[in-house]
C-alpha cells in the first residue's frame, strides 16, 4: 500500500496544481446541488445505491435475514393472503451492480439532478417490493477436510471468504476469484460473475456442489449438483439471477491450501495483441488478464500460474512471499481524490478544447491516465516491495483488499464514476472485435487532435481517453441456462472501465460517443452476452439488439418452465427481466442518454452541444455527438 501511495502523491505534488487537503463533501460547491444525485445522496431506509452509484433503487421493505428458515419464513408471510403483488430480490448494501436486475421496486438512473419526485417507493405497478439485504448470513456452515469443501452463507464476501479458507487450510484454483474482495459469493454465483480461465476453472460458479435456497412456495430446497435433479436445478441457479428464488447457502470444491506465481508484464505493444495473448494461454497458463491501452498502443499482461505440491520447493519456482497479494484496488487518500475530482470536472466541462488551459488539462488526464494504468505494482510484499515476479498464497493472488470507502470507484470519496461495461463474446471473435476497437478510438482521437493541432501546432499537445482501460479475461464454456458463457465455445470477457466526474449532472462524459458505438457494436455485431451486473439499462433495452435472441432459445424455454415450477407467480423476476423477454424497450425520455437509459433516437435524449447523429466509424448506431462533429458528419462517411 504503502509504495502506491506515494506514487499517488508524488503525481499529485509534481503534477496537478489543484492538490488541497479539503474534502470534497465538505466543499459547499458540490454539497449544495447541482451534481450528481450519486454524489449528493445515499441510502435510506427505503432507498439504495449501487456500489458504482449509477443506479437506484427503492423498495418499499429492507429486511435483514440472518438464516435460511428466517428467508422462508419471511417470503411465507409476505406472499400469503391479500391481492397486491408481492416482488422480492436479494441484495445488500452497496450492491455491485449498474443494471436494475437487482431491484425489488422502482429503478433510476442516478447520474440525474436529484427530484423528490422519484422517491417512489413502490414500482408503477403498485407492487409491494421487499429487498432481502443478505450481509447478516455471511457465516461458514461446514468444514469438509476430508474432501476438501467448505459451506458458506450467501452474504459472504470474498475478503470473508479468502480468510475462511485460509483457517481451514484450503484454497481456490488459480485465476477463480473476481478480483474486488467486497463482492458477495451469492452475488458472484448467481450472476455469473468471474476470474479468468481459459478452457478451466475461472469462477466461483466451477466450483459450487450443492446450493441451498428458498422457492417462492417458501420451501427450503438443497440442489445437489451431482445428481440429475440438482444438476437441472443447478444449471438454472448458477448464472441465474436468482429467478427461481433467494440462494441463502452455497458449498465449494476446493483444494489444500495452494501457492500461486504471479507475473507482470508491462508496456507490450498491441500490434499482434490477440495472437500473442492466445499464445501465453496455450503455452504459459491459462489464468491470464490483459489491460490494454489502444490510444497508447500497449496493453499489461498479468499471469496467475497454480503452483503443484511437488513444485513448490523447485528451484526454478520463483521466490515465496508469504504475505504477498494482490494491490489492484488501492485506497486512495484525500489530498489525491480532490486533485483527481477537480482535473476531470475541468477537462469534461471543456468539451470542445477551448478553454485557456486545454493543452495542460489534456496533458494532466493523459499522465493521470498512465499512473493508473501503469504506476501501482499489481503485486507488492506487506511492506509494499513490489512483487514483478514471484510465488505468493493463492487465496490472496486475485482478490484485492477491500480499499472502501475510499476505492478509486467511490463516488463521494472521488467525485468520479468509474464506467464499467462488459460483455461476453467468441474467443474466435476477439480479433475483429479488437480490430474494431482500434477503429473506434483512432476516430476519436483524431477529431480531438485536429482540434488541439489547429491551436497549439500539430502533434504538440497529447491526447488520451480517460482514465482507465480495457480489460481481456477468458472463460470456459458451461451449461448454465444464463451464464453469459454458456454454450461450447470458447469465451472472452471484454470489458471497458472508464472515469468520468460526478460534479457534473445531465452530461455525458467526454468520448461518450466511443463507449455508445461500442456499447451496441459489441452487443449487434458481436451477439455479446451483456455481464448481468456490470451494464447499464440501455444496453438491455435496445431498440433493435434484444439480449434475449443473443442466448439459445432452448435456454430461455428451460428457465421458463423451471420459474413456473418454483414461481409461478414470478414475485422473484424483476421488472427489466420482465422487458428482456418481452424484447421491449427503450423508454425514450429528455436526456436518456447521460442517464444510460437509451441510446438516442433524436435531440432531446441527448445534452445540451450534442445532437443524436450516426457513429463516425459504425453509422449503422445511434450516437450523441458534440455539435461541433456535424459539420464533419459527411466526411466521415466519405473516409469509410
Amino acid at each position: 500500500m504503502e509504495s502506491t501511495m506515494v506514487l499517488l502523491v508524488m503525481f499529485c505534488a509534481t503534477m496537478l496544481a489543484s492538490c488541497n487537503g479539503e474534502g470534497l463533501l465538505r466543499d459547499s460547491r458540490y454539497a449544495e446541488g447541482g451534481v450528481s444525485e450519486a454524489f449528493s445522496h445515499g441510502d435510506s431506509d427505503t432507498t439504495m445505491y449501487s456500489g458504482d452509484n449509477y443506479l437506484k433503487c427503492n423498495s418499499d421493505h429492507h429486511i435483514a435475514p440472518r438464516s435460511t428458515e428466517e428467508v422462508s419464513e419471511l417470503i411465507k408471510r409476505h406472499t400469503s393472503g391479500g391481492n397486491k403483488p408481492v416482488k422480492i430480490r436479494a441484495t445488500r448494501h452497496g450492491f455491485h451492480s449498474s443494471a436494475g436486475f437487482v431491484c425489488a421496486g422502482a429503478r433510476d438512473s442516478s447520474k440525474k439532478e436529484y427530484r423528490v419526485e422519484i422517491e417512489t417507493g413502490s414500482s408503477a405497478k403498485q407492487t409491494t417490493s421487499i429487498t432481502m439485504l443478505l450481509h447478516l448470513m455471511n457465516r461458514v456452515v461446514d468444514v469438509d477436510k476430508e474432501r476438501c469443501r467448505l459451506t458458506v452463507g450467501a452474504g459472504m464476501t470474498l475478503q470473508e471468504l479468502a480468510k475462511a479458507m485460509e483457517a481451514a487450510g484450503m484454497s481456490t484454483p488459480a485465476g477463480t476469484f473476481s478480483i474486488y474482495a467486497n463482492l458477495t459469493v451469492g452475488g458472484i454465483i448467481m450472476a455469473s460473475a468471474h476470474g479468468s480461465g481459459f478452457r478451466t476453472v475461472g469462477s466461483l460458479g466451477d466450483l459450487v456442489t450443492k446450493v441451498k435456497w428458498v422457492n417462492a412456495k417458501g420451501e427450503i430446497i438443497v440442489s445437489d449438483l451431482e445428481t440429475e435433479q440438482g444438476g437441472n436445478e443447478g444449471r438454472a441457479l448458477l448464472g441465474g439471477l436468482g429467478l427461481l428464488g433467494v440462494a441463502t447457502e452455497f458449498t465449494l470444491q476446493l483444494r489444500p491450501n495452494s501457492r500461486t506465481i504471479v507475473e507482470t508484464r508491462t508496456r507490450l505493444n498491441d500490434t499482434n495483441i490477440v495472437a500473442d495473448v492466445k499464445r501465453v494461454l496455450e503455452l504459459e497458463t491459462p489464468h491470464v488478464i490483459a489491460f490494454w491501452r489502444p490510444d497508447f498502443g500497449t496493453y499489461k499482461l498479468v499471469l496467475w500460474t497454480q503452483v503443484d505440491d511437488n513444485n513448490q520447493n523447485d528451484p526454478k519456482t520463483p521466490m515465496f512471499y508469504p504475505n504477498g497479494s494482490i494491490n489492484y484496488l488501492f485506497q486512495v487518500n484525500e489530498q489525491f481524490s480532490i486533485a483527481w475530482s477537480e482535473l476531470m470536472r475541468s477537462w469534461e466541462e471543456d468539451r470542445l478544447d477551448e478553454s485557456d488551459t486545454a493543452d495542460t488539462l489534456n496533458a494532466d488526464v493523459c499522465a493521470l491516465s498512465e499512473m493508473i494504468y501503469d504506476g501501482a505494482p499489481m503485486f507488492q510484499d506487506a511492506d509494499g516491495t513490489p512483487i514483478e515476479h514471484g510465488t505468493i498464497p493463492t487465496n490472496h493472488a486475485m482478490v484485492s483488499e477491500d480499499c472502501s470507502p475510499t476505492c478509486f470507484f467511490n463516488v463521494h470519496h472521488m467525485g468520479v464514476f468509474a464506467e464499467d461495461t462488459e460483455f461476453a463474446i467468441k474467443v474466435s471473435q476477439l480479433e475483429d472485435w479488437v480490430r474494431d476497437v482500434k477503429t473506434i478510438i483512432r476516430a476519436e482521437l483524431d477529431e480531438v487532435e485536429a482540434r488541439l493541432g489547429a491551436r497549439y501546432g500539430a502533434g504538440k499537445v497529447k491526447r488520451c481517453m480517460p482514465p482507465g482501460y480495457f480489460w481481456l479475461r477468458f472463460g470456459k464454456p458451461n451449461q448454465n441456462l444464463l451464464s453469459t458463457g454458456t454454450g461450447s465455445e470458447d469465451v472472452v470477457f471484454v470489458q471497458w472501465t472508464h472515469l468520468t466526474s460526478a460534479l457534473i449532472p445531465n452530461m455525458l462524459a467526454k468520448h461518450s460517443s466511443a463507449a455508445e458505438t461500442l456499447e451496441q457494436l459489441t452487443l449487434c455485431k458481436y451477439k455479446g452476452r451483456p455481464h448481468w451486473g456490470k451494464n447499464h439499462e440501455r444496453i438491455f433495452r435496445h431498440p433493435d439488439c434484444k439480449v434475449r435472441d443473443n442466448f439459445p432459445a432452448e435456454n430461455i424455454d428451460q428457465v421458463l418452465a423451471m420459474q413456473q415450477l418454483h414461481d409461478p407467480a414470478k414475485i422473484f423476476q424483476p421488472d427489466l427481466f420482465e422487458h428482456l423477454l418481452e424484447r421491449s424497450g427503450p423508454e425514450y425520455s429528455e436526456l436518456c442518454t447521460p442517464h444510460f437509459w437509451c441510446y438516442c433516437g433524436d435531440d432531446s435524449h441527448c445534452p445540451p452541444g450534442h445532437a443524436c447523429r450516426s457513429s463516425a466509424t459504425f453509422p449503422e448506431y445511434k450516437v450523441c455527438r458534440l455539435v461541433e462533429r456535424e459539420a464533419h458528419h459527411q466526411q466521415d462517411h466519405a473516409e469509410l
